[in-house]
Protein backbone atom coordinates (compact mmCIF):
# COMPACT_ATOMS: atom_id res chain seq x y z
CA UNK A 1 0.00 0.00 0.00
CA UNK A 2 0.87 3.40 -0.64
CA UNK A 3 2.79 4.99 2.03
CA UNK A 4 0.54 8.06 2.27
CA UNK A 5 -2.17 5.77 2.91
CA UNK A 6 -0.74 4.63 6.25
CA UNK A 7 -3.24 6.20 8.20
CA UNK A 8 -6.55 5.00 6.26
CA UNK A 9 -4.92 1.47 4.46
CA UNK A 10 -7.55 -1.69 4.86
CA UNK A 11 -10.42 -1.61 6.46
CA UNK A 12 -10.66 1.59 8.54
CA UNK A 13 -13.41 0.82 10.61
CA UNK A 14 -12.52 -3.17 11.67
CA UNK A 15 -16.42 -3.84 10.29
CA UNK A 16 -17.46 -7.06 8.92
CA UNK A 17 -20.31 -4.72 7.56
CA UNK A 18 -19.71 -4.14 3.41
CA UNK A 19 -23.18 -3.11 1.86
CA UNK A 20 -22.81 -3.26 -2.43
CA UNK A 21 -24.88 -2.07 -4.55
CA UNK A 22 -23.99 -4.01 -7.54
CA UNK A 23 -23.68 -3.05 -11.01
CA UNK A 24 -26.65 -2.75 -12.87
CA UNK A 25 -28.74 -2.08 -10.27
CA UNK A 26 -30.70 1.44 -9.63
CA UNK A 27 -32.06 2.82 -6.21
CA UNK A 28 -34.01 5.59 -6.04
CA UNK A 29 -34.57 6.35 -2.31
CA UNK A 30 -34.17 9.74 0.37
CA UNK A 31 -31.65 8.44 2.05
CA UNK A 32 -28.95 5.73 2.13
CA UNK A 33 -27.12 5.27 5.95
CA UNK A 34 -25.59 3.16 8.15
CA UNK A 35 -22.06 2.85 9.26
CA UNK A 36 -18.95 0.25 8.02
CA UNK A 37 -17.95 0.54 4.27
CA UNK A 38 -20.68 0.80 1.20
CA UNK A 39 -19.12 -0.09 -2.16
CA UNK A 40 -21.46 0.96 -4.93
CA UNK A 41 -20.89 0.07 -8.60
CA UNK A 42 -24.50 0.45 -9.90
CA UNK A 43 -26.38 4.06 -9.71
CA UNK A 44 -27.98 5.40 -6.41
CA UNK A 45 -30.14 8.52 -6.49
CA UNK A 46 -30.39 10.36 -3.22
CA UNK A 47 -28.40 11.69 -0.31
CA UNK A 48 -25.93 9.27 0.97
CA UNK A 49 -25.04 9.49 4.76
CA UNK A 50 -22.53 6.61 5.92
CA UNK A 51 -20.51 6.46 9.47
CA UNK A 52 -17.43 5.09 7.20
CA UNK A 53 -15.95 4.22 3.87
CA UNK A 54 -17.68 4.93 1.01
CA UNK A 55 -16.40 3.31 -2.02
CA UNK A 56 -17.77 4.10 -5.49
CA UNK A 57 -16.48 2.18 -8.13
CA UNK A 58 -15.76 2.88 -12.11
CA UNK A 59 -19.33 1.77 -13.38
CA UNK A 60 -20.44 3.70 -9.91
CA UNK A 61 -23.00 6.54 -9.98
CA UNK A 62 -24.57 9.02 -7.60
CA UNK A 63 -27.02 11.44 -7.77
CA UNK A 64 -27.45 13.24 -4.62
CA UNK A 65 -25.27 14.78 -1.49
CA UNK A 66 -22.55 12.91 0.17
CA UNK A 67 -21.68 12.90 3.53
CA UNK A 68 -19.13 10.25 4.93
CA UNK A 69 -16.06 9.63 6.65
CA UNK A 70 -13.59 8.53 3.56
CA UNK A 71 -14.55 8.32 0.06
CA UNK A 72 -12.59 6.62 -2.60
CA UNK A 73 -14.56 8.21 -5.66
CA UNK A 74 -13.67 6.40 -9.46
CA UNK A 75 -16.74 6.67 -10.87
CA UNK A 76 -19.42 9.56 -11.50
CA UNK A 77 -21.16 12.31 -8.13
CA UNK A 78 -23.89 14.69 -9.20
CA UNK A 79 -24.03 16.51 -5.18
CA UNK A 80 -21.53 17.88 -2.92
CA UNK A 81 -19.27 15.49 -0.99
CA UNK A 82 -18.41 16.06 2.47
CA UNK A 83 -16.12 13.91 4.08
CA UNK A 84 -14.66 13.81 7.47
CA UNK A 85 -11.51 12.57 7.23
CA UNK A 86 -10.34 11.67 2.90
CA UNK A 87 -11.97 12.27 -0.21
CA UNK A 88 -9.63 10.26 -2.90
CA UNK A 89 -10.35 11.00 -6.11
CA UNK A 90 -9.37 8.65 -8.85
CA UNK A 91 -8.05 8.87 -12.36
CA UNK A 92 -11.35 7.95 -13.45
CA UNK A 93 -13.71 9.88 -10.97
CA UNK A 94 -15.61 12.19 -11.52
CA UNK A 95 -17.28 15.02 -8.95
CA UNK A 96 -20.39 17.74 -10.05
CA UNK A 97 -20.44 19.71 -6.67
CA UNK A 98 -18.46 21.31 -3.73
CA UNK A 99 -16.35 19.43 -1.28
CA UNK A 100 -15.54 19.75 2.37
CA UNK A 101 -12.98 17.60 3.52
CA UNK A 102 -9.74 17.65 5.61
CA UNK A 103 -7.85 15.68 3.10
CA UNK A 104 -8.13 15.37 -0.43
CA UNK A 105 -5.92 13.35 -2.82
CA UNK A 106 -6.89 13.82 -6.56
CA UNK A 107 -5.03 11.21 -9.41
CA UNK A 108 -4.13 12.47 -12.65
CA UNK A 109 -6.98 12.28 -14.72
CA UNK A 110 -9.66 13.12 -11.75
CA UNK A 111 -11.73 16.08 -12.39
CA UNK A 112 -13.61 18.28 -10.49
CA UNK A 113 -16.00 20.84 -11.29
CA UNK A 114 -16.65 22.50 -8.07
CA UNK A 115 -15.71 24.90 -5.13
CA UNK A 116 -13.65 23.22 -2.25
CA UNK A 117 -13.36 23.80 1.38
CA UNK A 118 -10.55 22.19 3.32
CA UNK A 119 -11.56 21.93 7.28
CA UNK A 120 -8.97 23.07 9.87
CA UNK A 121 -6.83 20.42 11.29
CA UNK A 122 -6.81 19.85 14.79
CA UNK A 123 -3.09 20.52 16.71
CA UNK A 124 -2.68 16.70 17.11
CA UNK A 125 -3.45 16.21 13.56
CA UNK A 126 -0.70 17.77 11.41
CA UNK A 127 -0.19 14.65 8.95
CA UNK A 128 -3.42 13.27 8.41
CA UNK A 129 -2.16 11.38 5.23
CA UNK A 130 0.78 10.08 7.58
CA UNK A 131 3.52 11.46 4.95
CA UNK A 132 6.17 12.26 7.47
CA UNK A 133 8.17 9.37 9.21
Amino acid sequence: MFKFFKKYSGNSYQTNQITVISKGMRIESNLLSGSGIVRIEGEYYGEVFIDGELVLEKSGYINGNVNVKIAYISGCVEGNVKCADLLHITSTGKITGNIECEAVLMDEGALFIGYSTMKERSPDDSDPLGLSD
